[in-house]
């Protein structure tokens, strides 16, 4: 398995810090929110982009391994008007072109504010949305990650990992498969076996807690670990936290990742 961590996970002015501690311990992938890289539109940047991965590769060996938070800052909601949906479906045809120029694979969808239901929402409508940019991605050499996403961040759209996975099934793209999320596993006590027979869908791995607090040790994560080998699951496993002060708990988290998954 591949090791990557998030860059959601420490303070700019660490970057060369942590990224020295990554390459000493094996792991080959960093996950962005791309506006931690470019502040300011950075689907506009493709060329910074594809110089920006050039030197992380030459520097570190990384490759992007994913990337979150692929709409910072949009107000638009899939279940409202036709139009949001369409400034939507083209700001998210702007960020497949960015993660092509990057080399990403994969595309987390989470935007739990986005995606929140109505009461007598259609779900085809989010069905064929999604059909729409997976097929999109797939055509540009990557993937829309759907990520469930429990009800402690106030939304109703896929709120388990079971329910994700029937959607993506229901959605029926290449380029839509699962981003299994850890932190929604445990908050929702979900069964690590609900993936049994479904492992073929998952395109990325969080090893995350609720509500991005730092790593635990937990079973599930051994347990994980073992599931993915006997799939030969060749994409990332992710470290997810939010921003950590501490070097100390950066290095001690990634030894840990590495001695479970590694």
């Amino acid at each position: 398995m591949k090791l990557s961590m998030s860059n959601i996970g420490w303070d700019r002015k660490d970057d060369i810090k942590v990224y020295e501690l990554m390459k000493k311990k094996g792991f080959s992938g960093l996950e962005i929110a791309p506006t931690r890289i470019f502040p300011e539109q950075p689907y506009n940047r493709l060329r910074e982009a594809k110089e920006w991965k050039e030197k992380l590769h030459v520097n570190y060996g990384f490759s992007v391994s994913s990337m979150q938070s692929i709409w910072y800052g949009r107000t638009e909601k899939i279940f409202e008007s036709e139009q949001e949906r369409d400034i939507l479906y083209m700001y998210t045809k702007k960020a497949i072109d960015f993660a092509e120029m990057l080399e990403c694979k994969n595309l987390v969808f989470g935007c739990p504010t986005n995606r929140y239901m109505p009461k007598h929402a259609d779900m085809e409508i989010a069905a064929l949305f999604f059909k729409m940019l997976g097929d999109y991605a797939y055509n540009h050499h990557t993937v829309i990650a759907i990520e469930a996403n429990p009800t402690i961040y106030n939304t109703n759209f896929l709120n388990t990992t079971e329910e994700a996975i029937n959607f993506i099934e229901r959605v029926g793209s290449d380029g839509v498969r699962l981003n299994l999320d850890l932190g929604t596993m445990i908050v929702n006590e979900e069964d690590i076996n609900i993936i049994n027979g479904k492992t073929e869908l998952i395109n990325h791995v969080h090893i995350s807690e609720p509500r991005l607090k730092s790593i635990k040790k937990r079973c599930i994560h051994s347990k994980l670990a073992v599931m993915l080998r006997k799939m030969n699951y060749e994409g990332f496993v992710s470290v997810e936290m939010g921003k950590q002060e501490s070097m100390e708990t950066l290095i001690s988290v990634v030894e840990y990742v590495k001695g479970v998954f590694g």
